[in-house]
C-alpha cells in the first residue's frame, strides 16, 4: 500500500479511501478552544516573544486547520498572515473558520504572485471574495514551489511539518527565498531522542492518554543529525540553530541583512 506524508498529522498515514476521514476526525480532536488555549496561543505567544521585531509578513506553512494563522491575526492586528498548506480538506476548514457565515467549501487556489502583491487565482472568485478575511489568507501550494516573490516575509512557521514535507531540500531553498532580509525561519518539531528521564519529567502532570500521543509523534520525528544535514546541504547551516524546548526541537533560521 502506498504511503502518503501528511504536513499537519504529522506521522505517515495509509494512502486509502479513509484518508479523509483522518483528517476530519484530526480537525475535530485538534481545532478547539481547549487546545487553542493551552497550545497554539502559547505556541505563537512563545515565538513573538522570542524575536526582537515586530512581523508584518507571516508564513505559517502545513497550516493544517489554520489555528497557528488564526492567532496571529487575533493578536497582529497590522499583520499580513499567510497560511499554506497541501491539503483541501484542512484549507476549507480554516476558511470557515475565519468566517462562521460562509455557506460553501470555497478553496483558494495560488500558482503566482503579482507584483502588486494580490494573489489572482481563484475558485469561485466573487462569492469567495466576500467572505475572506484580508489581513488572514489561507491556500493550498507545495512548500517545494511557494507561490511567493523573493523576500516576501519576515518570519515563517513551521510546527510539527517539516519532517512531514515531501521535498525537504527544496523546501528549505523555498522558504530561505522567500524570507526577507533580516527575517526568520522557525521549525518546531518533537525531540526524537529525548533522555526518558526528561520525557518523564516534562510530562508528569500529563493524561496518561496524552503522553501515549506523544510518545508516537517523538518517534515519528526526525534525528538531529538529519536535521543538520538538510541544512548543510541547502547551505543554511552557518544561518542556522539548533536547540531543545522541552519536549520540541528548535530550528532558527535568520537571514543576514544587507
Amino acid at each position: 500500500m502506498r504511503m502518503q506524508e501528511d504536513a499537519v498529522l504529522g506521522c505517515k498515514l495509509s494512502k486509502s479511501p479513509s484518508f479523509s476521514q483522518d483528517e476530519e476526525l484530526y480537525i475535530a480532536t485538534s481545532d478547539t478552544k481547549i487546545k487553542m488555549e493551552e497550545d497554539y496561543a502559547p505556541f505563537v505567544d512563545k515565538i513573538l516573544n522570542d524575536i526582537s521585531y515586530i512581523p508584518k509578513n507571516i508564513l505559517d506553512l502545513g497550516c493544517g486547520p489554520g489555528y497557528i494563522a488564526r492567532r496571529l491575526n487575533e493578536v497582529l492586528p497590522n499583520a499580513m498572515i499567510f497560511g499554506v498548506d497541501k491539503s483541501q480538506i484542512m484549507i476549507n476548514h480554516a476558511n470557515k473558520a475565519i468566517n462562521k457565515s460562509l455557506k460553501n467549501n470555497y478553496v483558494f487556489h495560488s500558482e503566482f504572485e503579482v507584483d502588486s502583491g494580490s494573489l489572482r487565482i481563484f475558485r469561485n472568485e466573487p462569492d469567495y471574495l466576500n467572505y475572506y478575511e484580508p489581513r488572514l489568507k489561507y491556500m493550498i501550494a507545495d512548500s517545494a514551489n511557494l507561490p511567493f516573490c523573493n523576500l516576501k516575509f519576515d518570519l515563517i512557521l513551521l510546527k510539527g511539518t517539516y519532517k512531514c514535507l515531501e521535498n525537504k531540500f527544496d523546501s528549505l531553498k523555498e522558504m530561505y527565498r522567500v524570507l526577507s532580509h533580516g527575517g526568520e525561519i522557525f521549525i518546531y518539531e518533537f525531540r526524537k531522542n529525548i533522555p526518558e528521564d526528561e520525557f518523564l519529567e516534562l510530562t508528569k502532570h500529563m493524561k496518561p492518554q496524552k503522553v501515549k500521543s506523544l510518545r508516537r509523534k517523538l518517534n515519528c520525528s526526525l534525528d538531529i543529525e538529519e536535521y543538520k544535514s538538510y541544512l548543510l546541504e541547502g547551505g543554511l547551516f552557518k544561518f542556522s540553530t539548533i536547540e531543545h524546548d522541552g519536549l520540541d526541537l528548535k530550528i532558527r533560521i535568520k537571514k543576514g541583512r544587507i
